[in-house]
């Protein structure tokens, strides 16, 4: 087992580090002009204007980073992505406006609660220049709460998405706090109906998880997301661990169910876990506690620690150094050059 500790510079050190991470890339300077088509009230597709990128070697030594770069990260190389799932495609038609023929990577945004497009913006700017289109999935708060009639309907929807799309063979998954939860509900999903949706585990090649929420994090992270209003945030949160025990069948049990179904990951395909010293809301404990655990089972696991940043606000705060681990990553799972 080899770890690899980069450790912090100040904010005012970023450029020299960055411009050697992040030639190509300017997240100011990225194009809007995309076409956006709404699938339903949970996800929408973008399609990227660039052509497929051309997949590239293997970062040698598990991505380990080069001298003055900004973010702290702890990286554990446990093993290598299986070889069916390294396999890098170059794709042949960007230009078509119909999804069923596209050829791009497609990018699975799982978006943290009540986030609008214009907080996702920089994410979806970020992969529809590098060549990715983007599927943004979204789960609305009443959907967490009753996951039958909820969160479990819209993991049916994108699985049944991935099945009728399979031209897009090289799959990312990147969530943010409760998409930790909604992904938990794919899994499950996948375990308890197989068939084809066994097929679409083996096309996810890369994930990246920013700020998780799990299971014990839920009754402080619903209130947050909804209202900034203190005491209004603290009656959710007793509200909620109320719910805990009163609802048990109908909220708590599936909550724990796409929890252990997170925690045991089908995929198996290189990650990147994203957290801050200063999320109140993502436990720092509970996220090593899952990166662990995937790399008992072989999973190469980046695990990234800024010092600053609050909840689901690292690429805001720090934009080079956040595309710059994404890439990394991307190029260990051989989907970029």
């Amino acid at each position: 087992m080899r770890v690899w500790t980069r450790l912090c510079s100040t904010p005012g050190s970023l450029g020299s580090a960055c411009k050697v991470l992040v030639p190509c890339l300017s997240l100011q300077s990225m194009s809007t002009a995309v076409r956006t088509e709404t699938l339903n009230q949970n996800m929408q597709l973008r399609l990227s204007h660039k052509p497929p990128p051309t997949a590239g070697a293997p970062l040698v030594g598990g991505g380990g980073g080069s001298p003055g770069v900004a973010c702290p990260v702890l990286t554990t190389s446990s093993a290598s992505a299986r070889p069916d799932e390294a396999m890098g495609h170059r794709g042949v038609s960007s230009s078509s406006s119909n999804s069923a023929l596209r050829e791009n990577p497609l990018t699975v945004l799982l978006a943290w609660m009540n986030a609008k497009d214009s907080h996702l913006q920089h994410y979806h700017d970020f992969y529809l220049q590098l060549g990715f289109d983007v599927l943004t999935v979204r789960t609305l708060p009443m959907q967490l709460a009753f996951p039958t009639s909820g969160a479990q309907v819209v993991a049916k929807r994108l699985l049944d998405f991935l099945v009728s799309h399979p031209n897009y063979s090289r799959l990312v998954v990147h969530g943010f706090s409760v998409g930790g939860y909604q992904f938990g509900e794919v899994l499950v999903k996948i375990r308890k109906e197989g068939g084809d949706y066994n097929a679409v585990v083996p096309r996810f090649k890369a994930q990246v998880y920013d700020s998780l929420v799990d299971y014990d994090g839920i009754p402080k992270g619903f209130p947050t997301a909804l209202t900034r209003n203190q005491v209004l945030r603290k009656v959710l949160e007793l509200v909620i661990r109320m719910q805990r025990l009163l609802l048990y069948p109908v909220s708590t049990v599936h909550w724990k169910a796409s929890s252990r179904a997170f925690h045991d990951n089908l995929l198996t395909c290189p990650v990147l876990m994203i957290n801050s010293k200063q999320d109140a809301v993502a436990s720092i404990e509970d996220n090593l506690r899952v990166a662990n655990e995937w790399r008992q089972k072989g999973t190469d696991v980046t695990f990234c620690l800024f010092d600053d940043s609050k909840h689901v606000q690292h690429m805001g705060r720090y934009p080079d150094l956040y595309s710059s681990e994404v890439l990394r990553l991307f190029r260990k799972a051989q989907l970029i050059a």
